[in-house]
């Protein structure tokens, strides 16, 4: 079926559509360029590119004041640790009475180190314990000697009410500090201060068949050396009635060098029944000079030297059964 045509064949209706959408599209680009440019918005961006919106906090949000960064604080020096220098040990006038269990000064040795001693109880009848008389050589006696000095500030009910015990553990201290072995025996001026006490004093002694590791002297003169000094004067004013001088080792328990004397065997056969130490002691054939315990038994003491086992133990066990029987020790019996 043929469609209504012109005379020519043109078909009307989509001709006249075609001219009308002609005359909408001018109208369209009239009225375009017609309008104003609007002005771009803040932030506004190009076509086809992310649009970033700035950031503004609500109100819940807690924004953070940009505080100063803190001092950073000063880096910490540590000051050098403090350690107290010891104050002198008092230094005891004669007649003075120390205070129990206190260490005191009764003297200065070559060095000027001091001789301290310490005392416990307060009876009328005074014993005395002397340690570290050869230093380094027999230390374990000064080691001894401060065992039995801690024991007796924990326990100074162990003092019998009518005793006062004085100790002087390190009676050379400049040979203690020198070395512990043979040539910390003598002081600093190389004196044995055992051969340096007035009692059977000889100028010319000079140690063989005693103690020959070196060559030793007894001292220009009975009491030459500041130690025997000041301890010779301390027992003059504070006279004791009994004594124990610590040495090392392994002889045996001595009641005198050159002195017979009743009261001291007797406190030596005491001891040595409680310790088992030898008495009478093992005799190499010494010659004695100058000894100290001579001379406290000349001044009317009794006196002996205790040898502990070896130079390197304290025998402490053995020194605390020494120690009881001594200051209940009585004579005669």
């Amino acid at each position: 079926m043929r469609n209504r045509t012109t005379g020519f064949g043109w078909q009307p209706i989509p001709m006249l559509c075609k001219l009308l959408l002609i005359f909408m599209l001018t109208s369209l680009t009239g009225c375009r360029a017609a309008l104003p440019s609007l002005p771009a918005q803040p932030g506004s961006a190009e076509p086809g590119t992310a649009q970033e919106l700035p950031f503004t906090p609500t109100a819940n949000i807690i924004q953070l004041t940009n505080t100063p960064a803190p001092t950073a604080a000063p880096a910490f020096t540590p000051t050098s640790t403090f350690t107290p220098t010891p104050a002198s040990s008092p230094t005891l006038s004669p007649t003075a009475t120390p205070e129990a269990g206190v260490f005191f000064s009764i003297g200065q040795s070559v060095q000027g180190r001091e001789l301290e001693m310490v005392r416990f109880g307060d009876g009328p009848v005074n014993r005395m314990i002397v340690a570290g008389i050869h230093g380094g050589y027999e230390w374990n006696t000064v080691d001894l000697a401060h065992e039995l000095i801690e024991m007796l500030r924990q326990n100074p009910q162990m003092i019998p009410a009518g005793i006062t015990l004085y100790i002087l553990p390190s009676f050379n201290p400049d040979g203690y500090a020198a070395e512990f072995g043979a040539s910390g025996r003598l002081n600093a001026n190389g004196v044995d201060l055992n051969r340096n006490w007035d009692a059977y004093w000889s100028p010319t002694w000079s140690g063989v068949a005693c103690w020959n590791r070196l060559p030793v002297t007894a001292g220009e003169f009975p009491f030459s050396e500041p130690e025997t000094q000041a301890l010779s004067a301390f027992l003059l004013a504070h006279p004791v009635d009994a004594l124990i001088s610590y040495h090392s080792a392994a002889l045996g328990i001595f009641s005198g060098g050159k002195t017979d004397d009743p009261a001291s065997q007797h406190l030596a056969r005491t001891l040595s029944a409680v310790s088992g130490y030898a008495y009478p002691p093992i005799d190499y054939g010494c010659e004695y000079t100058g000894q100290f315990i001579d001379w406290a038994i000349l001044q009317g003491s009794a006196a002996v030297t205790i040898e502990l086992t070896n130079h390197t133990d304290t025998d402490y066990a053995i020194n605390l059964r020494v120690l009881e029987a001594f200051l209940n020790w009585s004579y005669p019996p």
